[in-house]
């Protein structure tokens, strides 16, 4: 760690040490050196074609001959118009041959930013093919000479050869107006890229690349040149960029060694699940957008012994300019973005403050590149290339006299490689807070359900502020949605309540227009019995299971069940009174604690559409007929009489509605419906013994619907007939495995067993995964403790899903288990993941598969089983979108967080793969329209009035209760107008932070009618990650808890940053760090009534941390960790501890609290500019953009608490019990916790970092790897 104690003079020039003897060649000396050594060798393969490196140099000479015979001389610039074939390498080496630029100019352009490029560098000339001279002709000026390469005949003449300061090529790439540039680049520049190239990563004759990358992108120049390295070069088909399959069947073929792409492509590789057969594929080059640790570890799961290298670029400084390898050991324990690595040979980086002077190691800055691989500058733009490359203030160091600037911001790593962070005009400001968007687009990246994800920022017509909205893409092997590939997007998200309105709406009800006339029976039974009431109640999709552990037992009780019958009558024995209390268990059940109703059985979607008909003839006292069971009403609906028939019978039909099922459903429409109608199967077989009856199958007759009078698109999935009830369960055709979740189910060994009657036998040691079930079920895969797989053999197609769902509703009826249904097959082809997961298990062992039903299940409570509420339903009115949002929560602090997660099927791409933000931007989907979600009117008066003022604010006519105030689009400055308000109308003095712990008119109407909001508004939320109790930590000097963010985000538990009294609006700090412990406890106590307490505090805060700890002990509590990070005074200014403006310590201390540092020009202009709180005042809100108001009340709280410390009497009066842990900073004064009269356990950590360093990226990663290996218990994460 040497390096973190350099300054920041010292470690610019330490890590810029990439100084390499380069020959001053021209790239036509480097492939003229190959063609000499490997003559013969394949230099470019394209389909069924092949050239010699003495092929290649032939045509490219004879070319060159052409070109100069045209007036082609050095720095002239030809245009290259071609489709990847091995035109496009011959065509460029041939430019190259003539002493000219070639510029890529590829066909699937747009034609008018073709034509705005050949028009910019003033084409007088353009190489195609015959094909495409047609199109060019009609795009380029009347003064361009098109040449087709296939008529060139000319022979090779002499060579020209260019020099090395001659241009080689033009790229033009995206401009800030709107319009491209191109960057000119010279021979010595690319030379020393494929130099390097070489030197670094072993591109030479072992390698065979494929060029794959569009033309005219500046990746692609090294894949086109790469013979000039001695490499076999395979030009792969046009847009094989685009197709992932495509490149791995080129691979495969080719033998391709070396493959580049952006980690959008690798994504989409690594998905199709084939990267494995790329057996010749040794290294893959990865850049072009941030690659991802989670990415990488993907690709090293697969291709665990290969090489992966993260690139980094601009076009203006040739290709790359520096790289990273990949170290597989590593990479999971590093940060989210894989570092860009160190510069090329004859590269420098430089980190820049706004005043181009070098930052510190781990301090953000702008990166300005140096060195030979600079761009000449743009062609016919001198202003712009003047603004873009700037003069070197260090020229001294390395002698390149410019730096070109990249407008990324990036930082060092103690290692001497450098990360990249963001773009500076990547930088926004929302609810106060300066916001890296490429920084939450990663922390989003960190989801395990997100391939994709994109961050934008959208003026809201209707407030006048900005919206943060955050677009993923949902990583399908991870994030399964019903329907996928052709889902809807409800199964995104609930938030238009698609789902939920169908459900409510009883679309699979026969409407009254459609049973008007019909005469219509009410059946006997229509007010439940308490029996049918428990019963119904009892059988719910339980997603929660807390009635303790599970034994290998209690699950081989459950597969044993069987329906047994103590008597058997004859169905001509039922009346209608009995048939009626039947036929109840299939109507509605209700509860004032639900807002849907109950049904006795399962339904997919809970949609219920699937119709139950009666067949009767001359049984329960009804006419012989065909009738419809109106579930709502309990009434039977005469739809056909019939003719009796010679028997006396029941027949149950069952019918699909299509119009109540694809609201929700798109593919499997047939099977859920069968399921579902399998479901009800299985209701009758639970019910019907107690009466001596049963049913059974009785065919598959579509005929029949002619006399039910549905709808033509309806589906007929089956008849039973009652019958008598029989003493023995038939055998079942159905094969049931079960799988243990972990070590939760002792007596069942994890892996796949077959239930064999008596017992199970192992067949497989894979399991169906939590990521094989739908999205919005992993949750409650990981709190079941088994899962159940069925697989039908009845040979029957009609039968065999029915089959399925009968038997689940089987084992649901058991008291004591509950289970959930969680995936199952497809007749058409879209099986859900746990159907193929658990095919490929069962195929591996040789066991037939068939149709498939998977579920999961825990042992569940009496009062679940009692409970009549929706609480097993509630979390199913979330989708994906909402789980997301709730998952964000965790992990980004409050003012990071989206106002809208968009969940969207495919992320646009621009035509080189990355994702274009723009679009997102432009699109109808960034509108933040929040209209769709279901309205809450007030219900109070407290509400009524917040609500008016919220309506006021928003501009908004309508206001739902329960409408977050961020997600519609609320930011701190509409917070700060909406709290004041309340105030006022109310009388109170609520802070702006009751918004975080509040966000909605329902809840802040409870904050004012309880009075809440002023005991717990200073503890604030900085994490609500894992279930540990939470950490309460103090922070520095003005006690503004925000700089805490980074290390609450890695703790791994709860994390509230503790406020100072007095940062809120009419609060006064208070005047001793024992009062401010005091009345920061009673916040906790509230939070926590009891220990024990983890406590933390920074720099100043561990004052009052160490002091919170001595009152808790007294008290009688127990604190479990004391952990003190950097308590020393930063070194600056002196010693003198009085806050006076007139003192240079003072003010650099206070400056310090706001802008993170005790040194530089910012800070001087402060001391300068600073005569009282007023100036300090405005100069700090003008210059770092803060509220002015909040700077002002942080100041004071400072010059209120500066003096603040423990005398040595303090110190030994007080005893910790706690183990104490101090983590020291670099460069810190020693703490009063270092002095002799303190009587406590203190051990000491010294981290690699200075005081406000440690709690910044990437620094406080550090400081998270010292605190974990103290911990040594659950992990910080990072």
């Amino acid at each position: 760690m040497k390096h973190a104690l350099l300054d920041a003079d010292a470690h610019t020039r330490e890590f810029n040490r990439t100084l390499r003897d380069v020959p001053d060649r021209t790239l036509v000396d480097l492939l003229d050196e190959q063609v000499r050594r490997r003559g013969q060798d394949i230099a470019v393969v394209h389909g069924d074609e092949r050239l010699t490196f003495t092929e290649l140099s032939a045509r490219a000479t004879a070319v060159g001959a052409h070109l100069r015979n045209l007036g082609v001389r050095e720095d002239d610039c030809v245009g290259l118009f071609v489709h990847p074939s091995s035109d496009l390498i011959v065509g460029a080496w041939g430019v190259l041959h003539a002493g000219g630029a070639y510029l890529p100019l590829a066909p699937e352009y747009p034609e008018d930013r073709l034509r705005y490029m050949v028009e910019d560098f003033g084409g007088d000339l353009v190489l195609t093919q015959r094909e495409l001279a047609g199109k060019l002709r009609r795009m380029v000026p009347p003064r361009t000479t098109v040449v087709v390469l296939d008529d060139i005949d000319t022979p090779a003449g002499p060579p020209v050869p260019p020099s090395p300061g001659d241009l080689a090529y033009v790229i033009y790439t995206s401009g800030s107006t709107g319009k491209p540039k191109g960057a000119m680049i010279e021979h010595r520049a690319i030379v020393n890229q494929m130099c390097w190239l070489a030197e670094t990563h072993g591109i030479d004759h072992r390698r065979v690349v494929l060029q794959k990358t569009p033309m005219s992108f500046d990746a692609a120049q090294w894949e086109i040149l790469a013979s000039a390295c001695g490499s076999t070069v395979v030009v792969g088909a046009p847009g094989i960029y685009r197709d992932p399959d495509a490149l791995v069947d080129t691979i495969k073929a080719h033998g391709v060694t070396t493959l580049q792409c952006v980690p959008t492509l690798l994504q989409a590789i690594v998905d199709t699940e084939r990267i494995t057969e790329c057996t010749t594929l040794q290294q893959v080059f990865c850049g072009g957008e941030a690659l991802s640790r989670s990415l990488a570890q993907r690709f090293f799961a697969e291709l665990p012994d290969r090489e992966l290298v993260n690139l980094y670029g601009p076009t203006e400084c040739t290709i790359n300019s520096s790289s990273h390898r990949v170290d597989p050991a590593v990479v999971a324990d590093g940060p989210p973005t894989v570092p860009i690595g160190t510069p090329v040979h004859n590269t420098q980086y430089y980190v820049l403050d706004g005043d181009r002077g070098p930052v510190a190691v781990g301090e953000i800055g702008e990166l300005y590149i140096g060195g030979r691989q600079l761009a000449r500058g743009y062609i016919g733009k001198p202003d712009l290339t003047a603004d873009r490359f700037v003069d070197n203030p260090f020229h001294a160091d390395f002698g390149s006299p410019r730096l070109y600037r990249t407008g990324d911001l990036a930082y060092w790593n103690p290692d001497g490689t450098a990360v990249f962070v963001g773009r500076t005009d990547n930088q926004v400001k929302l609810r106060g807070f300066r916001v890296e968007l490429d920084e939450v687009r990663l922390a989003l990246e960190t989801h395990e359900w997100i391939k994709h994800a994109a961050v934008v920022v959208r003026d809201d017509p209707r407030t006048g502020f900005q919206n943060l909205l955050a677009f993923v893409e949902l990583n399908p092997k991870e994030a399964a949605l019903m329907d996928q590939g052709s889902h809807g997007a409800h199964h995104q998200s609930k938030e238009g309540r698609v789902q939920l309105r169908a459900q409510l709406s009883n679309l699979g009800c026969r409407e009254s227009g459609e049973l008007s006339g019909k005469p219509a029976l009410d059946l006997p039974g229509r007010e439940p019995t308490a029996l049918q009431r428990r019963t119904v109640f009892a059988r719910k999709t339980y997603r929660f299971y807390e009635g303790g552990a599970v034994s290998g037992s209690d699950v081989l009780e459950l597969l044993r069940t069987r329906t047994t019958a103590t008597t058997s009558r004859d169905p001509a024995s039922v009346g209608q009174q009995e048939f009626g209390r039947i036929m109840r268990y299939f109507g509605q059940f209700h509860s004032v604690k639900r807002l849907l109703p109950k049904y006795g059985y399962a339904s997919p979607g809970s949609l219920y559409a699937t119709q139950l008909y009666l067949e009767v003839d001359g049984l329960f006292g009804l006419e012989p007929g065909f009738y419809y069971y109106h579930p709502v009403e309990h009434r039977l609906y005469l739809i056909q009489p019939k003719t009796a028939g010679p028997h006396q019978r029941a027949r149950v039909h069952f019918v699909g509605r299509r119009r109540a099922i694809e609201p929700v459903y798109r593919t499997n429409i047939l099977e859920v419906l069968e399921i579902e109608a399998g479901h009800m199967v299985g209701l009758f077989e639970q019910i019907l013994p107690e009466h001596g009856l049963t049913v059974r199958a009785a065919g598959h007759a579509p005929e029949v619907m002619a006399h039910l009078e549905c709808a033509s698109e309806d589906y007929y999935l089956g008849a039973f007939d009652f019958v008598p009830a029989h003493p023995e369960p038939a055998e079942e055709p159905m094969d049931v495995y079960v799988q243990a979740h972990g070590d939760r189910v002792p007596g069942l060994p994890a892996g796949l067993h077959r239930f064999e009657g008596d017992g199970f036998k192992q067949v497989a040691d894979g399991v169906v995964e939590r990521r094989h079930v739908i999205a919005i079920n992993q949750q409650a895969y990981e709190r079941a403790a088994f899962g159940v797989a069925l697989v039908s053999r009845t040979g029957q197609d009609w039968l065999s899903y029915l089959e399925l769902g009968r038997v689940l509703h089987r084992y649901q009826a058991v008291r004591g288990l509950g289970l959930m249904s969680s995936g199952y097959s497809s007749k058409s082809g879209h099986d859900l993941p746990s159907h193929r997961r658990l095919t490929a298990l069962l195929a591996e062992r040789g066991l037939p598969v068939g149709p498939s039903y998977f579920f999961i299940g825990g042992k569940v409570s009496e009062e679940q089983i009692r409970h009549r509420g929706m609480k097993e339903d509630a979390v199913h009115m979330k989708g994906p979108t909402e789980l997301i949002r709730d998952d964000l929560r965790s992990f980004l602090p409050d003012y990071m967080m989206p106002n809208k997660v968009i969940v969207l099927d495919r992320l646009p791409h621009t035509a080189n793969g990355k994702i274009d933000t723009r679009s997102l931007a432009g699109s109808d989907l960034a509108a933040a329209d929040f209209s769709d979600q279901p309205v809450v009117e007030p219900r109070t008066e407290s509400e009524r009035r917040i609500g008016e003022i919220w309506g006021r604010l928003m501009k908004v006519e309508t206001v739902s209760v329960q409408t977050d105030f961020f997600a519609a689009g609320g930011n701190s400055l509409l917070a700060v107008g909406l709290v004041n308000r309340i105030n006022r109308d109310f009388g109170l003095t609520l802070p702006l932070q009751v918004l975080f712990d509040a966000p909605t008119v329902e809840a802040l109407a409870k904050v004012v009618e309880g009075g809440t909001a002023d005991t717990t508004s200073r503890l604030i939320r900085l994490s609500a990650a894992g279930s540990l109790e939470p950490v309460y930590c103090w922070p520095g000097l003005g006690g503004y808890p925000m700089n805490l963010r980074q290390l609450a985000a890695r703790a791994g538990r709860p994390f509230y940053g503790v406020q100072a009294h007095g940062v809120n609006a009419g609060e006064t700090a208070y005047p001793s760090i024992a009062e401010m412990a005091a009345r920061d406890l009673e916040l906790m106590r509230r939070r926590q009534p009891q220990g024990p307490y983890t406590l933390w505090g920074y720099s100043f805060g561990a004052r009052v941390a160490f002091e919170a700890t001595h009152q808790l002990e007294r008290d009688g509590e127990r604190v479990e960790q004391l952990f003190l990070i950097a308590p020393g005074n930063p070194r600056a200014g002196g010693t003198d501890r009085t806050p006076s403006w007139r003192s240079r310590g003072y003010v650099t201390i206070l400056f310090s609290v706001f802008a993170g540092a005790v040194s530089g020009d910012l800070l001087e202009e402060c001391l300068r500019a600073t005569r009282d709180e007023a100036t300090f005042t405005a100069f700090v809100s003008s210059r770092l953009d803060l509220d002015p108001e909040l700077v002002r009340r942080i100041a004071r709280v400072v010059h209120q608490t500066y003096r603040f410390d423990h005398t040595d009497r303090d110190l030994a009066m007080r005893a910790i019990a706690a183990p104490v842990t101090v983590f020291r900073a670099v460069g810190d004064q020693p703490s009063f916790i270092e002095r002799p009269a303190v009587r406590a356990s203190v051990s000491f950590v010294d981290v690699p970092a200075d005081h406000y360093g440690m709690l910044r990226l990437p620094l406080v990663d550090s400081l998270v790897e010292h605190i974990r290996s103290v911990q040594g218990g659950p992990q910080c994460r990072t």
